[in-house]
Formats: C-alpha cells, sequence, structure tokens
C-alpha cells in the first residue's frame, strides 16, 4: 500500500502533459502480463475488426470521436452522478472500480477483451478523479489518455500487419 501511496503522490504532482504521456505508457505496461498469458494460452482476444476501415478513418475514429463518447459516458457520467450520493463521496475506490466494469463491460469482443477494457477503465476513472480533484478538465485529459492509447494500438496493430 506504501508504494501505491508514492505512485499516486508521485502522479498527481505530474504536469498535465506528463501525466498524459505517463498513464497512456502505464496503460500499456499493466496489460503486458494478461497479453504475455493470453499469448503463451493461445488465447485470441477478438478485439475490434478494423482491415476493412481505411486507416485514416480508423484513426480518427479511435482517436478521437470513440474516447469523446466514452469518456463522456464511462467516466463523466457515471463518476459524477455516482458522487452525487453520499455514500459514494467518500469511497472514491468504489467509484472507480464501478465506471472501469461499466467500461469493461462495454466492450463485449470477447471475455478476454472485456478484462483488457475493466484494467484501462480503471485507469481511465483514476485520472478523472485526479483531475476533478485539481479542478482541471477531467474530461479533456482523460479523453486525450483514451484517445492516446487508441492511436497507439491502431499503429501497433497497422505495423503488425504489414509484417
Amino acid at each position: 500500500m506504501k508504494y501505491i501511496n508514492k505512485l499516486d503522490t508521485y502522479l498527481r504532482s505530474l504536469p498535465t502533459a506528463k501525466f498524459i504521456l505517463i498513464m497512456t505508457l502505464i496503460s500499456f505496461l499493466v496489460v503486458i502480463p494478461l497479453a504475455l498469458m493470453a499469448f503463451f494460452m493461445n488465447i485470441d482476444m477478438n478485439g475490434p475488426d478494423f482491415d476493412e476501415i481505411p486507416i485514416v478513418l480508423s484513426f480518427l475514429s479511435l482517436g478521437i470521436i470513440v474516447p469523446i463518447f466514452e469518456t463522456l459516458i464511462f467516466q463523466f457520467l457515471i463518476i459524477r452522478f455516482l458522487k452525487k450520493f453520499s455514500f459514494f463521496k467518500n469511497r472514491i475506490y468504489i467509484t472507480i472500480l464501478i465506471s472501469a466494469v461499466l467500461f469493461g463491460l462495454a466492450h463485449t469482443y470477447s471475455i478476454y477483451y472485456m478484462f483488457f477494457a475493466f484494467v484501462d477503465g480503471l485507469l481511465l476513472a483514476y485520472a478523472f478523479v485526479i483531475y476533478e480533484d485539481k479542478k482541471v478538465s477531467a474530461f479533456w485529459v482523460t479523453m486525450a489518455i483514451h484517445g492516446l492509447r487508441n492511436v497507439l494500438s491502431v499503429a501497433i496493430t497497422a505495423i503488425e500487419s504489414l509484417y
């Protein structure tokens, strides 16, 4: 718990641009063990298939449009709604967990993909809460993390498909 508190303090102290970059990096790092497990167990993640969509459209939709709508629904609306209840005001970890569970459940490509999305949902909800506490645009910071992660994922998938 001591290390988690140190990490939390460190992340909260970062300037916004660094926070966005580090949270994006963390979003890739935390799923490495899960991805390795899926790889060695020969599990197909069955994520979204964008082979038929032009790459530019994939970048636009996954880098901007999807993160805007998903941030609006799964972080902004859900977290703000839950915070209106006194039970959740002092239980921010439960609020983050609920937001992440709903985010994961919305990504129904496979049970494995839902779990990956749940982990991403934890990070996005956490980022939203931090920036709400800072009184800085929590929506746009969270959306930027989500968009950057998606753009990098599309780029990685596009590079993979070339080989």
